[in-house]
């Protein structure tokens, strides 16, 4: 059934993109007007849609590696179970989006003919060869990916994984291209300084492709794009696993289910950690291309669409905060903890101290050595390296976070010392050591205190993610952009003289480090409740499943919100300062249209993605039925629409 969904579903796209081949080598084609919505609302529609089914083969793969490769290193057969859930849904997911791809081609084209004309004429190498390649290439190794997991088992498992992080690659390397695409509308490469030629003589007659390609924002959009993804794939294996949860009928199904949602809220929540950041490098592309873009993306124009993700980013992370909290409920912790100062961990916090004093401590002179002189040489090496770098570079940017390295390298040591606190206790240590052993003590102290009052510790967290969300969606004047402001009217619509911090960015970006510092909280509390606990899978209550179908919706309206940030930027443009709009519809949309379209495109890939749920999970459980997809004694939607065998069978036996 996936083969034939897929084989029409490829069949289309080249279908399609033959089509906009032809139709892109005629001389001056005339611009069609879509009717009702518009050519704009037309593209964005069937763009929206495509992004949404790109995000979630592109996220699911990623976590799908993820579950095989913990799967083979922990030999847990349920990681391997839902690992094949999510890629059975992922092949039908994988088919629409080649054809939403396909009919968003075509609009481009029959649409805004001059503009794909352009893109045809001077990006060919990228849209018309590189771009098709990559997609059969995938489409084939998807092909291998799926129909070798039950013959890459036991030893060959590792194998079978190999071509899933093949798999990963070029679903990576397809983003890229269409980031450089999308980002290069947003921030065109300029002409070298001293060179007296337009922006536009030089991109048609001068600039190379990789010019085009490596673009200001293009290294950003691509870190920004594939972390949005991970944390999408992993909010969306939530939504499977609530909806798999409700259907369940045996409390082991329901354990696994409730233990599938948890791995996927997990991995999204720990992805979106990283979010923040990576969203505040991304816009800073935008201030240092042109300092114009800065001041119309957050306080002009799309001010109130940054309050509105903000509203969003607080309600994912405060209903993943609730989800943890109801999970707690479900943890059966011991009466008394009792953690000890044992030695790992004091090494640990010399080494938090000075890289390399823990391992003296412990006698490993040669490691200790080795961190005490590796760690300086690295600060040195980064600082020049990036001194060496142009300022205005994309990779510029997230070369600065390599700063940061030794910092996680200590968090994991810390880390490792608290895996092991509950071992053989260690005695007073005096003269040098005994600062490090109370601090260490004092650490095991408020793990004790976190998990005797760990529900009142989450609210609290809760109680401060409300108010984070609260203070980031304060505005400054409630007016839809800062230019309608006037002095008639600002006494009228800004917020009173005393509380106007709250609507300063020190003050919103304190929120949103609070925030992630509160929802990490969270987890942490959470994941040492698990290891010094026992949990009852399958007992979470029925709300929990609504916070996981929430998120996940959070999560897909956000990803439409941060489009239409993306594509306004441009404001009159199609390629910004290259190729004007001229057309009727080059206005910058409204938040309130916006939300009505966002809304309605969300609720359709909800049905759709609920509908593929049904039809390769629900439907195949049937009993008896040989057939991955039958159900309920009729079959599926999809068998009965293409040719099965099963159904042929059935057929023969039921007449006998």
């Amino acid at each position: 059934m996936n083969r034939k969904i897929i084989s029409w579903a490829v069949l289309c796209a080249v279908v399609l993109l033959s089509a906009t081949a032809v139709l892109a080598q005629i001389p001056d084609p005339k611009q069609i007007e879509f009717p009702y919505v518009g050519n704009r609302t037309a593209v964005w529609i069937v763009a929206q849609l495509h992004v949404l089914f790109a995000a979630f083969i592109l996220g699911a793969p990623i976590f799908v590696s993820v579950c095989e490769w913990l799967g083979i290193r922990s030999n847990d057969p349920r990681y391997d179970r839902m690992a094949k859930d999510i890629t059975k849904v992922s092949m039908v997911m994988y088919s629409l989006a080649a054809l939403t791809g396909g009919f968003f081609l075509f609009a481009m084209i029959t649409l805004y003919p001059a503009l794909s004309a352009w893109f045809f004429t001077h990006m060919f190498g990228l849209v018309a060869i590189a771009y098709p390649l990559l997609f059969i290439a995938e489409t084939l190794v998807l092909y291998v990916y799926w129909y070798t997991w039950d013959i890459l088992k036991g030893d060959k498992k590792r194998r079978h994984f190999a071509i899933g992080v093949v798999l990963n690659i070029m679903g990576i390397l397809i983003l890229m291209i269409g980031n450089a695409l999308t980002s290069f509308m947003n921030t065109p490469v300029k002409s070298p300084e001293g060179m007296e030629m337009g922006i536009r003589e030089y991109l048609e007659n001068v600039a190379t492709l990789w010019d085009k390609v490596n673009n200001y924002s293009w290294t950003t959009m691509n870190f920004h794009r594939l972390i949005g993804n991970a944390v999408f794939g992993g909010f969306i294996v939530g939504l499977i696993g609530a909806y798999k949860y409700v259907w369940a009928k045996t409390d082991e199904e329901r354990a696994h289910y409730d233990w599938m949602g948890f791995v996927g809220n997990f991995f999204g929540v720990g992805s979106m950690m990283l979010f923040p950041l990576v969203g505040y490098i991304h816009a800073s592309s935008f201030y240092m291309y042109d300092a114009s873009l800065g001041p119309y993306m957050m306080g002009d124009q799309l001010s109130m669409f940054w309050e509105m993700q903000g509203l969003m980013i607080g309600t994912i992370f405060l209903s993943s905060a609730i989800y943890m909290w109801l999970s707690m409920r479900r943890i059966i912790l011991p009466e008394t903890y009792a953690g000890v100062v044992s030695r790992p961990l004091v090494s640990a916090v010399l080494s938090g101290f000075l890289p390399g004093l823990g391992h003296f401590y412990n006698k490993k002179y040669v490691a200790g050595l080795f961190w005490l002189v590796w760690v300086p040489a690295w600060a040195v090496g980064v600082e020049t390296f990036l001194d060496s770098m142009e300022p205005m570079s994309g990779p510029m940017h997230f070369l600065i976070l390599l700063r940061g390295f030794p910092v996680i390298f200590y968090i994991m040591n810390v880390s490792r010392g608290f895996r092991s606190a509950n071992d053989e206790p260690m005695a007073r240590p005096r003269l040098l050591n005994f600062p490090f052993w109370w601090f260490a003590r004092f650490l095991v102290w408020l793990d004790q205190f976190s998990l005797r009052n760990v529900f009142g510790v989450m609210k609290f967290a809760i109680f401060v993610l409300i108010l984070g969300n609260l203070v980031w969606v304060t505005p400054h004047a409630f007016v839809g952009a800062v230019s309608e402001l006037t002095d008639e009217t600002y006494s009228q619509v800004a917020i009173p003289e005393q509380w106007e911090f709250l609507s300063l960015m020190p003050a919103k970006n304190t929120a949103a480090a609070l925030m992630v510092l509160m929802i990490l909280v969270c987890y942490i509390l959470y994941m040492r409740a698990i290891k010094v606990g026992r949990i009852q899978w399958g007992k979470i209550g029925f709300p929990a499943q609504l916070l996981l179908v929430l998120v996940a919706f959070c999560a897909t309206w956000t990803m439409g919100l941060m489009g239409v940030v993306r594509s306004g930027i441009r404001k009159y443009w199609h390629i910004y300062n290259v190729i004007p709009d001229l057309t009727g519809d080059n206005y910058t949309p409204t938040l309130a249209h916006s939300a009505v379209v966002i809304t309605i495109l969300s609720l359709v890939f909800y049905l759709i993605v609920s509908l593929a749920i049904l039809t390769t999970l629900k439907v195949g459980e049937a009993k008896g039925k040989g057939c991955s997809m039958y159900s309920w004694g009729r079959g599926s939607l999809f068998c009965w629409m293409l040719p099965c065998p099963r159904r042929r069978s059935v057929k023969a036996e039921s007449s006998l």
